[in-house]
C-alpha cells in the first residue's frame, strides 16, 4: 500500500503523539511504502511535490484531530484528485464550541477513536468510526531483575530501602500534580516525577512540589524504560472530563490512552489510575491495576499495595504491543480503499 503519514516527526519523541507518529512510521515502512510528512511544513512546495508524485492511497493524519487538522486533510485529499482515502487518529480531539458549527463539512473517510465519549460524539456528529487503540513497545519495556533495579535505583540516586511511585508526563496544572505531595508524606515512599521536554514546564509547580521531597527529573531521557526499571509503583492521577467533551484545550492533560500507563503495565508495574479515557475499557482492575474515583482513596491503595505481591499488568497490556496494533491498522487501510 502506498501512504502518506502526516505527524510530527520532528525533535525528541517524549510527548504521546510524538511517540505514536514514530512507531507507526518506523514499522509500517518496513511493510509498505510509506511517505512521512511533518505537518508544519506540509503546504510547502516540496512536500506539496512529494506527495503528488507519492500518488498515496492512503493519507494518514496522526496528531488531533482540530478543525485545522480536518481542514488539511481535505484539502490535500482535493491537491491529490480526491483519490486517496483520508483517515485521523482521534487520540487527542478538541473541538472549540464554535468549530463545531463547521467541522462536519470537513469529515474524513475514517476517524479512529479511543475513548468511548469520542467514539459517540463523532457518530453523532455522522462520521465513520473505528475503535484503534496506541500501542507499547513490549521488547523495550520489561520487568527488571532485582539486581538491575537495585543497580538502577543506585545510579539515580535513591537510595535507601524507600518504595519509588512513579509518575511521567509534562509538569503543568491540567495533569493534577499536586497529589503526590500527599503521597510523599508516606514514610516508605519516595515520589519521581519525568517531567517531558516538549511542553513547557510550569516553573511554579515544579518548585512546589520539589519543596515536598519529590525527585523531579525534568529532561529526556534516551531509554526511559529504565526509569520504570527502578520504580515499584506508577501513579496516573490525571483527570478527564467524563462523557463530556471537553469544551477548552486546558482540560485535556493527556492522550485517551496514556502511553506511560501501558509502559509501566509492559513493565509489570502495580498501576494506580483514575479511570481516564480509554484506559478503563482495555483494562478491568485486578491483578495489580487499580482505579480510584476519589482522592482520598489513593494513599490507602497505596498502603495495601505495599503488601501485595500477585501483579500481571503486563499480561493485561501485552494483547496492545506494536506488533499486533500495526497488524490492526493495516487490516483497517485494506478494508478503506477496497
Amino acid at each position: 500500500m502506498r501512504v502518506c503519514l502526516l505527524g510530527d516527526f520532528t525533535g525528541r519523541p517524549d510527548e504521546g503523539m510524538k511517540n505514536i507518529s514514530r512507531n507507526i512510521v518506523d514499522r509500517l515502512i518496513l511493510r509498505h511504502h510509506v511517505l512521512p510528512c511533518n505537518i508544519g511544513n506540509i503546504f510547502k512546495k516540496k512536500y506539496l511535490n512529494d506527495i503528488h508524485l507519492f500518488q498515496p492511497e492512503i493519507l494518514h493524519y496522526l496528531h488531533g484531530p482540530t478543525i485545522r487538522s480536518l481542514i488539511i486533510l481535505k484539502l490535500l485529499k482535493s491537491f491529490c484528485g480526491n483519490k486517496p482515502k483520508t483517515i485521523i487518529t482521534a487520540a487527542k480531539p478538541f473541538f472549540s464550541k464554535y468549530s463545531r458549527w463547521v467541522f462536519r463539512l470537513f469529515k474524513p473517510d475514517l476517524m479512529l477513536t479511543q475513548s468511548n465519549r469520542f467514539e459517540h460524539f463523532f457518530q453523532l456528529n455522522g462520521f465513520c468510526v473505528k475503535f484503534f487503540p496506541n500501542g507499547v513497545d513490549g521488547k523495550k519495556f520489561v520487568p527488571p531483575k532485582e539486581s538491575e533495579k537495585h543497580h538502577l535505583k543506585n545510579y539515580f540516586g535513591l537510595l535507601g530501602d524507600k518504595k519509588v511511585v512513579l509518575h511521567v508526563g509534562h509538569i503543568k496544572a491540567n495533569r493534577n500534580l499536586a497529589i503526590f505531595k500527599e503521597i510523599q508524606k508516606l514514610d516508605h515512599v519516595q515520589v519521581v516525577i519525568v517531567g517531558g521536554t516538549t511542553e513547557k514546564t510550569d516553573e511554579n509547580i515544579k518548585k512546589d512540589l520539589e519543596k515536598s521531597g519529590i525527585k523531579i527529573f525534568n529532561k529526556y531521557f534516551d531509554d526511559i524504560s529504565k526509569v520504570y526499571k527502578f520504580s515499584d509503583l506508577y501513579v496516573f492521577p490525571v483527570r478527564d472530563t467524563g462523557d463530556k467533551v471537553p469544551l477548552s484545550y486546558n482540560q485535556i492533560g493527556a492522550i485517551d490512552l496514556p502511553l506511560s500507563v501501558m509502559e509501566a503495565m509492559a513493565s509489570n508495574l502495580p498501576v494506580i489510575s483514575t479511570p481516564f479515557g480509554a484506559l478503563p475499557r482495555l483494562f478491568k482492575a485486578g491483578d495489580g491495576l487499580f482505579y480510584y474515583d476519589n482522592e482520598q482513596e489513593l494513599v490507602p491503595i497505596i498502603q495495601q499495595l505495599s503488601f501485595t505481591k500477585k501483579v500481571s499488568t503486563r499480561d493485561k497490556v501485552m494483547p496492545y504491543n506494536w506488533e499486533n496494533i500495526l497488524s490492526r491498522l493495516e487490516e483497517i487501510y485494506q478494508e478503506i480503499i477496497l
